[in-house]
């Protein structure tokens, strides 16, 4: 399992190439950004390359809505933009969303549409995306997002999510789990969790409220590592945080005491029992 820190929203007084050092001297494996477009990206992809590090992902898409046919080509060349980046820095996951969203979190509304027409567009859209990312190794990985701060966004649940990447069964598209996002969208997050293993890339960590680090909140993120562990998932785990008393290094203790590098990177136990 390897763990990526978000630069979004920690270290902030600090340029995004310097955020990367801290990531990796923090002994953390990948960082994530968020718009690639304003992160100084070539900068963070040598400074993750001085620290042995490297980029996990950024968004995909923000400008345009997937769920929407009439900017399906401006959301194409988006796309196809993130991709090229995506493939010079050397990142493994594209964040995919449903909807675009504006400066502010402002999400543009799904076109006036049936549900399962909204669905339909998701899907064909992706297959034009798949298609266009096929044998880069990148991921296209589709984000729910919570409607308490963020309304009017369509994928509002893992499940949502999930539904969409087995129906189009294609390796470079997977789901990430958000606790953050889904305890704002009504909780049940064992539930969501297990039922969207089979298609999970990323799991994010971040406290509610606040999103803050692990343990500064009202989920037991103790119980989800348990959790995780009964899965046997060796994915990403990208803490989004940020810190509950404004020191970064408050969020790094807390990461590391539940989530410590050892516990990632331990050996497979079913893969050392196949050995003996």
């Amino acid at each position: 399992m390897l763990r990526s820190m978000s630069l979004e929203l920690i270290w902030t007084d600090l340029p995004y190439a310097r955020r990367a050092s801290a990531a990796a001297t923090a002994g953390f494996d990948r960082v994530d950004l968020w718009n690639w477009r304003t992160s100084d990206v070539h900068e963070v992809a040598a400074a993750c390359r001085d620290g042995g590090i490297s980029i996990n992902g950024f968004f995909g898409n923000r400008s345009f809505s997937l769920c929407d046919y009439e900017v399906r080509t401006s959301l194409l060349d988006e796309v196809k933009e993130s991709i090229d980046c995506a493939v010079e820095v050397g990142a493994h996951q594209l964040h995919i969303f449903s909807n675009a969203i504006r400066p502010g979190g402002i999400v543009v509304p799904s076109p006036d549409r049936s549900r399962a027409a909204l669905h339909g567009a998701c899907l064909e859209g992706l297959v034009e995306m798949a298609d266009l990312v096929a044998g880069t190794g990148i991921t296209l990985a589709l984000e729910n997002l919570n409607p308490v701060f963020l309304p009017g966004y369509l994928w509002t649940s893992v499940s949502d999510t999930a539904i969409v990447a087995r129906e189009l069964a294609r390796d470079e598209v997977g789901v990430v789990f958000d606790a953050y996002h889904q305890q704002l969208s009504g909780g049940r997050l064992t539930q969501e969790l297990l039922g969207a293993k089979d298609v999970l890339c990323r799991i994010d960590i971040a406290e509610v409220p606040g999103r803050y680090e692990p343990g500064a909140g009202e989920i037991d993120f103790a119980y989800m590592r348990r959790l995780i562990d009964s899965m046997g998932w060796d994915g990403v785990l990208c803490f989004e945080t940020v810190p509950s008393d404004g020191n970064p290094q408050t969020a790094l203790y807390a990461i590391d005491d539940l989530f410590p590098l050892e516990w990632c990177h331990r050996p497979d136990p079913s893969k050392e029992r196949e050995a003996i």
